[in-house]
């Protein structure tokens, strides 16, 4: 089930204005991204190893680290994966993890998002 999380935002006018949050691993905006990590840890939803192994290979240091971070907490492995490492570093932990999970049966489809059993 998804759920949509309304945060009211204020201007530095004083203004207010309504931004709309849906956890989505694929969305394009960073917060929408960071809500489902959140909702992913909060609910220890299995089925979102397969994606938050995908975004450890962001360009957003902080979804790299909430990815990780969720992981470890789900998993209880690291595989040496360190968010702030150099992009070689991260990629080949980020390649034993998809090697990990891929010997458990699983597939991950980096267009669509979706596991595969």
């Amino acid at each position: 089930m998804l759920r949509i999380i309304s945060i009211s935002i204020f201007t530095i006018f004083g203004l207010g204005c309504t931004l709309t949050v849906k956890p989505d691993f694929q969305s394009e905006l960073p917060q929408d991204r960071l809500a489902a990590i959140a909702q992913a840890r909060r609910t220890a939803d299995p089925s979102a190893v397969g994606p938050l192994i995908e975004l450890l290979s962001s360009d957003d240091p902080l979804i790299r680290a909430a990815s990780i971070d969720t992981l470890h907490e789900l998993t209880h492995e690291s595989f040496g994966y360190t968010p702030g490492d150099p992009r070689m570093e991260r990629q080949q932990a980020a390649s034993r993890w998809a090697q990990w999970y891929m010997q458990r049966g699983k597939t991950i489809d980096s267009e669509a998002g979706d596991e595969q059993q």
